[in-house]
């Protein structure tokens, strides 16, 4: 079985991925959906970890890149909550590499 480390580091190693396809909106949703319930998962539902996670990409199926628009330019566009969701998830590995090494 997969550990949390490994689990997250999947997901961050999608990253460029979706990056490199646009991204495309069917790609990038299923990558949130399952980021997401990955999150739940390791940390529970309603936990800090899931919430910080749902306040980059949006709650609902449209704000979560079902449909979402690219929007380069847009702080709330496809690109931008990439990024975000990222710098999130990179910064998430950190703490549990820490927590993991004590």
């Amino acid at each position: 079985m997969a550990s949390a480390l490994e689990k997250l580091r999947r997901h961050l190693d999608r990253v460029p991925f979706l990056r490199g396809t646009g991204p495309v909106s069917y790609d990038y949703g299923q990558w949130v959906d399952t980021t997401h319930h990955t999150l739940v998962t390791l940390f529970g539902e309603g936990s800090a970890e899931e919430q910080g996670f749902l306040e980059i990409v949006g709650e609902g199926a449209e704000a979560r890149g079902w449909g979402l628009p690219l929007a380069p330019e847009h702080p709330w566009g496809m690109l931008a909550r990439l990024e975000r969701a990222e710098q999130y998830l990179r910064e998430l590995l950190s703490k549990v590499e820490q927590k993991a090494e004590t």
